[in-house]
This record gives structure tokens, C-alpha cells and sequence, in this order.
């Protein structure tokens, strides 16, 4: 890496406040060096607070979307899906420009969905994947 890989995980550690781990941002810092670092495949049951990760589930609910009132101001939108495999279940989350992405990619009950390096976060309603800003939805 041309840039002190510390200096880069500070910096993206206060880009994100906080939600990354240090293993996370020191990953995102060697990939923004031009490294090839995919988050490891993992099972539900295995995913913790604030991992990158990947992973391949099935869809088991699509909710509808909510609008909101972000803190910075204007409006915000989210969309819930449960999604499931043999270890458990979880929700991936989808945010704003992504709330769109069930009908676009014909995802529905049983699509199987291949998530490589998504973020999750523990919140009050559990586990939660999200794409974040690097991240990929694909079909599987």
C-alpha cells in the first residue's frame, strides 16, 4: 500500500462513525490500494455486529417501503427482507436508491440472492445485511 495502512483505517473510521470494525476498514483500505480482498462467505449463525461479508441466502418475505425524515434532513426511504439459510435468519436491509431492487431484479419468495461485501449491524430488530456502498446484490 503507497498510503500507511493505519492513517487509512483512522480516516475511514471516521468516515463511517464508527459502524466498521477494524478489520473491516483495514480490508477497504488495501482494496482501495487496488488489492482484491472479497469479504469471506459465511453462514447466518456465524455473522456478528459490523462484518463485511458474503453470503448466499433465500428470500422469505419482501416488506413494503417506509418513508422517513433523515436527521440531516429530507426524506429517506427503507425496505425490509427477511431472507434465510440453513443456520438462521436475518433481514438485508435496502436503502434509499436500492428500495426498488425486489421489482427490478424480479425478487420475490424463494430468489435466491448472492450478498458480497455487505456490512451487517446488530439493531434492535436483530441481525441486519446491508449493501453499503461497495457492496453487490445479485441473483444466485
Amino acid at each position: 500500500m503507497d498510503e500507511d495502512p493505519d492513517a487509512k483505517v483512522a480516516e475511514l473510521r471516521q468516515e463511517f462513525g464508527g459502524l466498521l470494525n477494524d478489520e473491516v476498514l483495514l480490508r477497504m483500505a488495501r482494496e482501495e490500494q487496488g488489492g482484491n480482498n472479497m469479504a469471506p462467505i459465511k453462514k447466518i449463525a456465524d455473522l456478528g455486529d459490523k462484518e463485511e461479508i458474503s453470503i448466499v441466502v433465500k428470500v422469505t418475505r419482501v416488506n413494503d417501503t417506509k418513508k422517513f425524515q433523515k436527521r440531516t434532513g429530507g426524506e429517506g426511504q427503507v425496505r425490509n427482507i427477511n431472507v434465510e439459510d440453513e443456520t438462521g435468519t436475518c433481514r438485508l436491509t435496502l436503502w434509499d436508491e436500492d428500495v426498488d431492487l425486489p421489482e427490478n431484479m424480479n425478487i420475490e419468495i424463494g430468489t435466491q440472492l448472492k450478498l458480497t461485501d455487505c456490512y451487517t449491524k446488530q439493531t434492535d430488530f436483530g441481525l441486519d445485511i446491508t449493501k453499503g456502498r461497495k457492496g453487490k446484490i445479485e441473483l444466485e
